[in-house]
């Protein structure tokens, strides 16, 4: 359960970096973030942010 729950947070934090650098560079000219770039930012440094005491709480749980 342990290993679940760490590759689920992992795939969201991936996809949501994913995400991130799609906004923030120009790989896909017609991208549907280009105008809520910093939207984008603040997004992913609150999903990091929210990610870090689950993480934290799942490792010390099965210590």
């Amino acid at each position: 359960m342990k290993k679940f729950i760490l590759i689920i947070i992992a795939l969201f934090w991936i996809s949501s970096l994913a995400v991130l650098i799609i906004s923030l560079t120009d790989l896909y000219p017609e991208n549907i973030f280009k105008e809520h770039r910093l939207i984008v930012g603040i997004g992913f440094i609150t999903i990091t942010g929210l990610l870090k005491p689950i993480y934290n709480s799942v490792i010390k749980e099965n210590k």
